[in-house]
């Protein structure tokens, strides 16, 4: 039988909060601040360049075409 007195463990529901509301803030100023769309920017053309450079590195390791040419490749399909 459970202990009616004994008090509950409430750690994961505040920890959850913590990071809701760190979540909402962070994602509200990259959407409403003018800083926020150019730190958007800079994201966007980072996560673009790491996606060539990483098929690249693939399609060099599975076929026979080196990562120059693979790389010129992935760059002209995924385009800014």
């Amino acid at each position: 039988m459970k202990n009616p007195f004994e008090k509950e463990d409430h750690t994961g529901l505040y920890v959850g909060i913590a990071i809701g509301a760190a979540a909402g803030i962070a994602l509200g100023w990259l959407y409403l601040t003018d800083k926020g769309a150019q730190y958007r920017r800079q994201i966007s053309r980072t996560v673009k360049e790491g996606a060539s450079d990483l098929a690249a590195t693939i399609i060099d390791k599975k076929t026979i075409i080196p990562k120059p040419l693979a790389k010129a490749g992935t760059d002209a399909v995924i385009k800014d």
